[in-house]
């Protein structure tokens, strides 16, 4: 993880919520506001939206001096996009990246990184799209552009 990534992450942390708004957050989705819960949401529930990763957490928790085992960062995550708190996109090397973002929006995916960015949807045209099979309705239909650096 580069400096810049470690900086930005640790400004995310100084936007982040009240413990006590996490709460209500938690509490409004049907989870349990444990000390894990809590902690976690605080680093993803600010004022920015956040593309994160079970391990970008677990090093961001780290670099805070705070311990807490990857399988409870995991849980934890997967808690939340089953209360609607996270939307789940797949990356690469079935790396299972997590979005704040939870409107419908586009990403750019960096198949070198892992980094997702978003794109905004104004900027996206989407034509020519196939018929549904019988007895099914589209739920959604987001656009990931898998990127990769040139070599010059």
């Amino acid at each position: 993880m580069s400096t810049q990534n470690l900086e930005i992450m640790m400004n995310q942390v100084d936007a982040k919520l009240s413990d006590v708004h996490i709460i209500q957050i938690l509490k409004d989705a049907g989870l349990r506001p444990t000390r894990q819960r809590i902690f976690i949401g605080g680093l993803l529930f600010g004022q920015e939206h956040r593309h994160v990763s079970a391990d970008i957490l677990h090093i961001q928790i780290s670099t805070l001096g705070q311990k807490m085992a990857l399988a409870t960062i995991y849980n934890c995550l997967h808690q939340f996009h089953k209360a609607g708190l996270l939307k789940q996109v797949n990356a690469v090397k079935d790396v299972i990246m997590f979005d704040t973002n939870l409107d419908y929006h586009h990403h750019f995916l960096n198949v070198d990184t892992g980094e997702l960015t978003d794109i905004d949807e104004s900027t996206v045209s989407i034509g020519g799209v196939p018929s549904l099979p019988d007895g099914f309705e589209a739920e959604s239909m987001e656009l990931i552009i898998r990127v990769k650096q040139l070599n010059n």
